[in-house]
């Protein structure tokens, strides 16, 4: 019997203790390292489309808070090593350095072109690195969003230089960021163009135990080498998920109680990409526990737990994206409502309208009730042909 834990993502956990490091930010890295070295080689199948694993996560917390060891130390150390003990063909491409939309197109263009890899990995200690929306960079978050959802195919032509592209990118992300860059680095046509509902922004309000000294687990370097050893087996997986029967009803059961709780017709819609983050989740937790490529009804079931611990949190992260005027205008709404104790939509819009419009209050209420700050209700008036739309503060 195996003196580690068959479960990968706690004997991770295990591994990176003994620090002052909030736990969820081991628990995500680790997730971030299993999606790394799964690439496009497994999915599940949507009836005709396919689900891959990959995943975005940023840290977001002060500096000092570990976020960097938690990434670095644990997180990109780990990856080297599994790659130090494999073959070329099966390592993971990294990126950990500052890079423009325009070079991260170049580069991997080049990398399939040459060795037929449309999968990588960033490593970002300051998210700031790939956001920054300026110069070249102003395309980075039509890249990312296509990377993220693995679509037919990313390209750049410009004058001096030929069409530069790649079938079926994909890139998983692995980064941090403080408060204060989340403001600065975060542009106005991330929220537009729905690449910050693709990113799981995790914060820990954890203050683990003074340690004047490291204290992690006796054997460590060996426990890291097991750990290493797993994640090339993981590389080696192949082809498409299959479910339990237990776990196909948890999951329908869980999409339409989501789905049937919203009101309005574009926070419907959310639920279908909040789905695809809780499979994404659900597969790698299955990975982790060596389910032979199957998801169990327990894999789902911890997919919720830790999604919804992430949620938990989502309020701090939310009361940091005052990024610009349209952040601003996010939280002036949600101290509206908040004031108001309960608010319909009428008379919402009518003390708002002096500087906020229509489409932006629309898009406000449907990030405030995606990140569970407020609760959107349908009404019908009396003697009024038409419905409305009451909120409420969390």
């Amino acid at each position: 019997m195996s003196k580690y834990h068959k479960d990968w993502l706690r004997e991770y956990i295990y591994y990176t203790s003994g620090h002052e490091i909030p736990t969820l930010y081991h628990k995500w890295i680790g997730l971030g390292l299993i999606a790394s070295v799964l690439k496009q080689n497994v999915w599940i199948d949507m009836r005709g489309l396919k689900l891959y694993p990959n995943i975005f996560v940023v840290l977001v917390d002060y500096a000092g808070a570990g976020k960097s060891h938690a990434i670095e130390k644990f997180g990109l150390e780990l990856i080297e090593c599994a790659d130090g003990q494999s073959k070329e063909e099966d390592k993971v491409s990294i990126y950990n350095h500052k890079v423009t939309s325009a070079a991260m197109i170049r580069s991997m263009s080049k990398l399939y072109k040459e060795k037929g890899i449309h999968c990588v990995t960033i490593f970002a200690e300051e998210l700031g690195f790939f956001t920054d929306m300026s110069g070249e960079n102003t395309n980075i978050s039509g890249v990312l969003t296509k990377t993220y959802d693995n679509a037919y195919r990313l390209g750049s032509e410009t004058i001096a230089r030929s069409l530069e592209d790649i079938p079926h990118p994909q890139i998983n992300m692995i980064g941090g960021t403080t408060p204060d860059s989340l403001k600065s680095s975060i542009a106005k046509r991330f929220i537009s163009d729905g690449v910050m509902s693709r990113i799981m922004f995790i914060h820990s309000e954890e203050i683990p135990m003074p340690r004047p000294f490291p204290s992690p687990p006796s054997n460590n370097q060996e426990r890291k080498e097991y750990l290493a050893k797993k994640l090339n087996e993981f590389k080696k997986l192949r082809g498409q998920f299959q479910w339990t029967p237990e776990a196909v009803e948890c999951y329908e059961n869980w999409y339409c109680d989501t789905f049937n709780k919203k009101t309005a017709r574009e926070d419907k819609i959310v639920t279908k990409r909040l789905s695809g983050k809780m499979l994404k989740l659900a597969l790698l937790i299955s990975v982790a526990r060596e389910h032979d490529m199957i998801i169990h009804e327990a894999d789902l079931l911890t997919a919720i737990e830790i999604y919804q611990e992430a949620i938990n949190n989502y309020h701090y992260i939310h009361a940091r994206l005052g990024i610009n005027e349209l952040g601003d205008k996010t939280q002036k709404v949600l101290d509206k409502i908040r004031d108001a104790k309960k608010i319909q939509h009428s008379k919402l819009m009518s003390s708002v309208r002096y500087w906020c419009s229509g489409n932006e209050l629309k898009n406000i209420i449907g990030t405030l009730e995606e990140s569970e700050l407020i609760e959107v209700r349908r009404i019908k008036e009396v003697k009024k042909p038409k419905t409305t739309y009451v909120y409420r503060g969390n």
